[in-house]
């Protein structure tokens, strides 16, 4: 693990300090994500001052601080002071309307996932798909035989049953995991 730097006193002494009012508008990263919203909530903890933020989206964020290339222990989610005084207060206003107004605008969900199951009617080698599936002559897949195991092959290639079950597996392991880290995740998000 990455030893932690020193901050110095004069900033230690700003983190102990609220640097934004209620209502002031902020930029701001969440997980690395940059973000524009309004400050709804200021409290006092152990490693300086807590900011809860509202996103233009509406999600609330709680939030530490970032001043001069230094952040409060808390940096999940962090005020990024310097970018913020340096923008101003008019134009992070006017970029946050911007973003609220985007017609089609929307943010990936939690729970996005890609559809386990896909339709395409290209293909790389520029011959056509044959959907129909009562026709037994397609030309983008062959029927293979083995004599060692019981093989079935595809337009993906060649696969038995045990790599199935192994595939299924590993996707239901890898769900799992990214559910856990889903359920941590949206205990630091407040959603009114």
């Amino acid at each position: 693990m990455a030893k932690r730097q020193k901050i110095s006193d004069k900033i230690q002494a700003k983190f102990d300090k609220p640097q934004f009012r209620i209502g002031d508008a902020v930029f701001f990263s969440w997980l690395g994500q940059k973000q524009y919203g309004h400050v709804i909530r200021i409290k006092k903890a152990s490693w300086g001052i807590q900011y809860s933020v509202e996103s233009y989206t509406g999600t609330k964020y709680p939030c530490g601080i970032q001043i001069q290339g230094q952040k409060t222990h808390y940096n999940t989610g962090y005020i990024l002071h310097d970018d913020t005084r340096t923008i101003g207060t008019k134009e992070l206003e006017r970029r946050i309307q911007t973003f609220k107004k985007q017609p089609g605008y929307t943010e990936v969900s939690v729970n996005a996932t890609r559809q386990k199951t896909e339709s395409r009617n290209d293909n790389k080698n520029g011959r056509s798909i044959n959907t129909n599936s009562n026709s037994k002559n397609t030309t983008t897949s062959k029927r293979r035989s083995s004599t060692k195991s019981n093989v079935s092959s595809g337009i993906d290639g060649i696969g038995n049953n045990n790599t199935k079950k192994r595939i299924a597996t590993k996707k239901s392991k890898l769900d799992d995991a990214v559910q856990r880290q889903r359920d941590f995740l949206n205990g630091f998000i407040n959603r009114d």
